[in-house]
């Protein structure tokens, strides 16, 4: 079992690799596919086993439903229901006076119910990026809102 505190702290360390990844891709001028980090924590085991990849997005998949990708995830997770998924995706926001602005989205959830979120932008100027102040703060609860993470614990 992990507790809160612990996907606060495996969330955090997750998403400090992927704003280097990001910073990495746009000094390259490369995209970022979404990133997804399985946990598994075993009775017994001392240290978790931690596995990151890259989601596939199809030609042309950008900017669609975020059910798909949760669709996606939760596909592969069937296989090998784990104790916790990260997810971080950069996406382009669009404002109330219409102009858009990227913004790195990470989740956080695990099968005992702790559910996070956080939301930051960014800016991408001459392959250098400049991270902003996460919304609201940082991490944060959703509440009832729906989570692309949620589908992969449905049947916990």
């Amino acid at each position: 079992m992990i507790r809160p505190q612990r996907v606060l702290e495996l969330a955090h360390s997750f998403l400090e690799e992927v704003r280097r990844d990001l910073e990495k891709a746009a000094a390259e001028g490369t995209d970022l596919p979404p990133r997804l980090r399985t946990v598994h924590q075993k009775q017994g085991q001392s240290a978790p086993e931690l596995r990151t990849l890259g989601v596939p997005v199809p030609p042309g998949g950008e900017g669609n439903s975020p059910e798909i990708l949760s669709g996606l995830i939760a596909k592969y997770t069937a296989q090998k229901p784990p104790t916790c998924l990260l997810l971080a995706l950069d996406v382009l926001s669009t404002e109330a006076d219409g102009t858009t602005r990227p913004l790195l989205i990470a989740e956080a959830r695990d099968r005992n119910g702790t559910r996070l979120f956080m939301m930051q932008p960014f800016r991408v100027e001459n392959g250098v990026v400049t991270w902003g102040e996460p919304l609201g703060g940082g991490w944060q609860d959703p509440g009832d809102e729906e989570m692309i993470l949620d589908a992969s614990f449905r049947n916990d």
